[in-house]
């Protein structure tokens, strides 16, 4: 479980900020590759479907986790602060630069995540 994700499950529900979704006109929602399974599908997989799905999500998660991290390294270097970025995160604006900012702090910049 990723450092953000473990987070956002500690911290309740009730000190979440509500999300917000923007539309943007001119464009189209994009959809997934393969939709989120249901407890029923899941349980019609064989034990090596299942793994493969667990490497997929994995691998999909990782690149969600740096996507993201590169997108918030560039909107701070542009001056947007914590209180809307965190707004966009879901989270409060102490848990995303808590998050972020040590990633700073550890050496890791958006050139070491993706490569």
């Amino acid at each position: 479980m990723s450092h953000l994700a473990r987070m956002l499950h500690r911290m309740g529900r009730s000190k979440r900020q509500p999300r917000v979704r923007h539309a943007q006109p001119g464009r189209r929602h994009q959809t997934r590759a393969e939709p989120p399974a249901t407890p029923q599908q899941v349980s019609e997989l064989s034990p090596p479907q299942v793994l493969e799905r667990i490497k997929r999500a994995r691998l999909a998660r990782e690149a969600a986790e740096a996507e993201l991290a590169v997108l918030i390294d560039h909107v701070v270097s542009l001056g947007v602060g914590w209180p809307e970025i965190a707004a966009r995160l879901g989270v409060t604006r102490q848990a995303a630069r808590q998050h972020y900012q040590r990633r700073h702090r550890d050496g890791v910049g958006c050139r070491d995540q993706v490569a």
